[in-house]
């Protein structure tokens, strides 16, 4: 039987949640732990009598009311023997055999449905052939011109789905948004399932900040001097962030907890889509000779994991200071974010000068220049070095940060060891 299928941008029922690789051995459990949740975004009661599944594989199953009453001794609070999801509630497909009286393999009955959600099942002994982990799936009617997919059937191209890993479902992620692959996600929740309940991505918000991604520049400073903070927010979540700030404080008292009287300044982040990055700049004006601990913490309401929200950095600041420091003593150029370039702060005697800065190896051999006849227009600087001469990376060992400045008829030298490694 050839279907064609028009695909509705609007349908009021869309598929949330697809469970295809159940947990067990498919030889024990089989397909009998299988499911498809519904959800109907739309405001009317819908009769779901007459709508079709399609995995692509076989022909399309029907979808038919559950009236097996065994389920009700483990789920007693189900809708069963009825075809009419409710508006902005849930319906769960599930495979004939979900109640049999057949226990191989264990995860009998395993998850945990909610009050009131409503159980359907299909005409046949499985849910298509039996939810393979590349199948994409259509629920459609033809009668009230409703369609709702899963997997992208659309775009053979994305390679989605495929295997979300074992007793793990696929997940949408945003209600309101089309069936792409971006659209989904594997299930955040410890028990990898939330059949007939909102899915554990739908409120997935978390932005982090990590220690290793804040910087001062310089990182010791001479009293009197300001200092240049740069903090790096992350979007580690699933969703667009907004309406965030960046709180940077004193932690005077040194118990990790922010008080009020020890905030230096609140920072408005902006947008922040997932997976992306911003850096929070600001200085802060001579700060007081000692040692400060400095904390950060992103202020978001929305956000469902605190624990990355704070973290703290250490500030030095003292009477006199060399005309050349660096930060840190190992660095390791590994691109995995901590650590990955050496930050080199340089103070001269005056401006106006001629300023080389270069990195020997452990031999004595120049191998990379920093800056050479470089002009100086401030008495301090920062640069960073990532561990590359001439685009090659160099080999973990020690190496020389060397600084000559030549100003009217004066020279300037210094030098201090760093080590790279891999």
């Amino acid at each position: 039987m050839i279907v064609l299928y028009l695909f509705l941008l609007d349908s009021p029922v869309i598929i949330t949640e697809v469970m295809s690789n159940v947990r067990g051995s498919e030889q024990t459990c089989g397909d009998r732990n299988e499911y498809i949740e519904i959800y109907n975004v739309g405001s009317d009661t819908i009769d779901l009598s007459g709508f079709m599944i399609d995995d692509l594989d076989v022909t399309p199953d029907e979808i038919c009311v559950w009236d097996d009453e065994a389920i009700l001794i483990k789920y007693p609070g189900l809708r069963i023997n009825t075809s009419i999801i409710y508006p902005h509630s849930y319906a769960v497909i599930l495979d004939r055999e979900y109640t049999s009286n057949d226990t191989a393999g264990g995860n009998v009955q395993p998850y945990d449905f909610p009050d009131s959600t409503l159980i359907l099942t299909t005409d046949d002994t499985t849910i298509g052939n039996g939810l393979q982990t590349t199948d994409p799936i259509i629920i459609f009617s033809i009668t009230s011109a409703c369609s709702t997919t899963f997997g992208t059937p659309f775009d053979s191209m994305d390679y989605f789905p495929y295997d979300p890993g074992d007793g793990i479902s696929w997940e949408r992620i945003d209600l309101s948004l089309p069936d792409t692959a971006c659209n989904w996600h594997v299930c955040l929740d410890s028990t990898g399932s939330t059949p007939g309940q909102e899915n554990s991505t739908t409120n997935a918000y978390d932005l982090a900040i990590r220690s290793e991604s804040i910087f001062f520049r310089p990182a010791v400073l001479k009293i009197g001097d300001d200092v240049q903070i740069d903090a790096r927010v992350t979007n580690q979540g699933l969703h667009e962030a907004e309406n965030y700030t960046l709180i940077i404080y004193e932690d005077h008292d040194q118990d990790s907890i922010l008080s009020a009287d020890e905030i230096i300044v609140q920072l408005n982040g902006t947008t922040l889509y997932p997976a992306d990055s911003t850096d929070f700049l600001f200085t802060y004006q001579h700060p007081a000779q000692g040692t400060h601990s400095i904390g950060f913490y992103v202020d978001f309401p929305a956000d469902r994991n605190t624990i990355n929200n704070t973290a703290f950095k250490e500030l030095k600041v003292i009477g006199e200071i060399g005309e050349l420091s660096l930060s840190p003593a190992i660095f390791t150029p590994n691109n995995d974010g901590i650590e990955d370039r050496l930050q080199i702060d340089y103070r001269l005697p005056d401006d106006g000068g001629m300023l080389d800065l270069a990195v020997f190896n452990s031999r004595g051999k120049l191998v990379h220049y920093l800056c050479r006849d470089n002009y100086c227009h401030h008495v301090h600087g920062t640069l960073f070095w990532d561990g590359c001469a001439n685009n090659r990376k160099l080999p973990t060992g020690l190496y020389i940060i060397y600084l000559e400045y030549q100003y009217h008829n004066s020279v300037t030298k210094a030098k201090k060891t760093a080590i790279l490694a891999h």
